[in-house]
């Protein structure tokens, strides 16, 4: 430290990389043809475009419309039958820089994703968005229709306003979706079933159930279900008298509960903010579903998880020490009594 309250700065020997260095660094990449935007380069007309960038992560010594200029002056250099507009365009290029990572596509949609059903009656304090509904919907391989009728059977036992239903029922159209929700409020289930007929959609496609996860056998039979997805309570706002420990619970009843209607290797997706903790109750459940995939996602205050795991046939471990103990008690002098004592389970008959 130099004097009280400085610190030297360290030099770095990476360089610098600013806006002109972002220019020539793309129109280079643009002219040896490392890269290329399909939607002004195959456009048959002249076309206006413009480019948004959303920077995320420090490090950078550029701002966001740093990047959008540079890059848009390179773009209108290299395809001179574009031109840029700030407004009324017909392409909008994006260019985002996540921390060292840039993405550069063509935006598909004109209004957010994640605003797609606020124009819904109902809303919770706090709602799911729909981007991220979509995310965890794709994961769970909604587009599989695997039941016997052609249809899929999706369950979010703490479904809310309805946000992940309603969102597979906008991803497939409603063509072969069947959807089950629950909720301990009264009010959400009563606003999601709104929403639901808000966007034409009735009982038979999207049915509604006043219960707790333990409730979702009593709607949902056995090895029925396609796929849970739901947005897991996250304890944030939980009481004083409901903690970590609680937490827990429900969420080892809701796996156990979500592994009977599930069809074997039928997906669980959640999105939990005790990401490591769900890790741990899911090793204690390893002989009844696999994990898959585990995402971190950044939010505005906290870094949730997307968890996915696929429900196992059949616990093999389990299977095996069985089958051994069984074989190997033929030649010990133990009996039935003694063996269910100690393992909890009965002696099979060897003859079967």
């Amino acid at each position: 430290e130099e004097g009280e309250g400085k610190k030297k700065k360290k030099k770095s020997s990476e360089p610098v990389v600013d806006g002109e260095a972002l220019y020539q660094f793309y129109k280079k990449r643009l002219e040896s043809n490392q890269t290329q935007i399909p939607d002004i380069a195959n456009a048959t007309t002249k076309t206006t475009f413009r480019v948004t960038s959303e920077r995320i992560g420090g490090g950078h010594q550029f701002r966001s419309p740093d990047v959008e200029y540079e890059i848009g002056g390179a773009l209108s250099e290299f395809y001179t039958s574009s031109q840029p507009k700030m407004q009324d365009y017909d392409i909008n290029v994006r260019v985002d820089v996540i921390c060292d990572h840039v993405i550069v596509g063509t935006q598909l949609n004109v209004v957010d994703l994640s605003l797609r059903q606020k124009q819904l009656p109902y809303r919770n304090s706090v709602t799911l968005k729909t981007n991220l509904a979509y995310v965890m919907l794709r994961l769970a391989n909604i587009e599989k229709k695997s039941t016997n009728d052609g249809s899929f059977l999706l369950v979010d036992p703490f479904c809310g306003a309805g946000t992940i239903l309603l969102e597979a029922m906008d991803i497939t159209g409603g063509v072969g979706m069947r959807t089950v929700g629950m909720d301990v409020s009264r009010r959400a289930l009563n606003g999601a079933a709104e929403n639901a007929r808000t966007l034409g959609y009735n009982e038979d496609t999207c049915s509604f159930h006043c219960c707790d996860a333990r409730g979702i056998r009593r709607h949902v039979e056995v090895d029925t279900a396609d796929a849970v997805v739901s947005n897991l309570p996250w304890g944030v706002r939980t009481g004083q008298n409901q903690g970590v420990q609680d937490l827990q619970q429900m969420y080892e009843v809701f796996l156990r509960t979500s592994w009977y209607c599930l069809k074997p290797g039928g997906r669980v997706v959640m999105l939990v903010l005790r990401g490591l903790q769900m890790m741990r109750i899911l090793r204690k459940l390893a002989g009844r579903y696999a994990i898959l995939k585990i995402f971190v996602v950044r939010t505005s205050n906290n870094l949730p998880c997307i968890v996915v795991a696929e429900k196992l046939v059949e616990d093999t471990m389990h299977e095996s020490i069985k089958q051994q103990l069984n074989y190997m008690s033929s030649f010990i002098n133990i009996s039935t009594e003694m063996y269910h004592a100690i393992n909890m389970e009965e002696i099979e008959d060897k003859n079967e």
